[in-house]
């Protein structure tokens, strides 16, 4: 290679291609830079923390991350590369430091072998500032709660899904200090926004944590949502009111007897359903306690495969006959 780089040169010397002059100008440069390499430099680095060996059931609750300045001595190959290293210096809350009540109290003397390491033996280390860190930490608590989902979701026409959307899991663990999560009721997922929805829908979403604890965990960061989509239609059938707790002695005529309910179903399920799936009652007992003159219908039994069911009459009239 540098064989080859060298005959390009010379050719391009001889060819006039390059200036004379900035070819020497360009060698004069690589000598300063080189001789000013080789020198010794004592340089103050300011680097980020990196906390290890942190017991699980602990949490730092620090508000911000501290920065360490650490002075070296060393040859100026071994600054320039320093600058492509990762800029973290190991904090080892097992062993370099001790507990304080809800404290770590990080001394820097105790951490040097691992400073040491992080640098290599090219690097003298002059001084390290802050020489302790005072770090407080919380007891870790768990608290389930449930998830919300955070949706935008239009179905086309004539389609819609039975059950509604599905979460697995719809709770899920919250790990921090309890003064963070006494106040969290609940966790949001991203927006789910879908729009004219025909088909069935499987997907999975990330989990939002909650913006009141920048230490929080959650024991899952997706949920999967999930819905049977179906073309529905609409049905109507008559269904007969009963009377329930008339006296034996009390004769009462009642209008109207059957009342027209409609519904929402499947096309797959439609034919399935029978005026007998349904149920609706009236109680005499409220018309003692409230003295009206009419009852009020209520259902009593649905069928499960359909929705949006409502009845088209909300009053049934009576009179006492003898």
């Amino acid at each position: 290679m540098l064989t080859k780089l060298r005959s390009i040169l010379i050719r391009s010397v001889k060819n006039k291609k390059l200036n004379v002059f900035g070819l020497f100008f360009l060698l004069a440069f690589l000598i300063l830079v080189l001789s000013k390499l080789s020198k010794s430099y004592t340089e103050t680095l300011t680097l980020g923390v990196n906390y290890i060996n942190l017991p699980e059931d602990i949490v730092l609750t620090t508000q911000s991350q501290p920065k360490i300045n650490i002075t070296v001595n060393t040859y100026g190959f071994n600054l320039l590369g320093s600058y492509f290293y990762d800029k973290t210096v190991p904090i080892d809350l097992d062993n370099d430091a001790y507990v304080n009540k809800k404290t770590y109290v990080w001394i820097a003397n105790r951490a040097l072998p691992n400073i040491k390491n992080k640098f290599g033996k090219n690097f003298k280390i002059e001084s390290i500032q802050p020489d302790t860190l005072i770090i407080p930490f919380g007891t870790l608590s768990v608290k389930k709660v449930p998830i919300k989902l955070n949706s935008n979701v239009t179905y086309a026409s004539g389609y819609d899904t039975l059950k509604g959307m599905i979460m697995v899991p719809d709770s899920v663990n919250i790990i921090g200090s309890n003064t963070e999560i006494n106040g969290i009721n609940h966790v949001e997922t991203s927006e789910l926004s879908l729009l004219n929805v025909k088909q069935n829908i499987n997907t999975s979403i990330n989990l939002k944590l909650p913006e009141a604890g920048h230490t929080l965990k959650l024991s899952k960061e997706k949920v999967t949502v999930t819905a049977e989509v179906q073309k529905f239609t609409e049905g109507t059938l008559e269904i007969p009111v009963v009377i329930n707790n008339l006296p034996p002695d009390t004769h009462i005529n009642f209008f109207p007897k059957m009342i027209k309910v409609s519904y929402e179903v499947s096309l797959s399920d439609y034919k399935f359903i029978k005026p007998t799936d349904f149920k609706i009652e009236c109680d005499y007992l409220d018309i003692i306690a409230s003295n009206k003159s009419f009852f009020t219908p209520k259902f009593k039994r649905l069928p499960e495969n359909v929705k949006r069911v409502k009845m088209k009459q909300d009053k049934i009239e009576y009179i006492i006959t003898e």
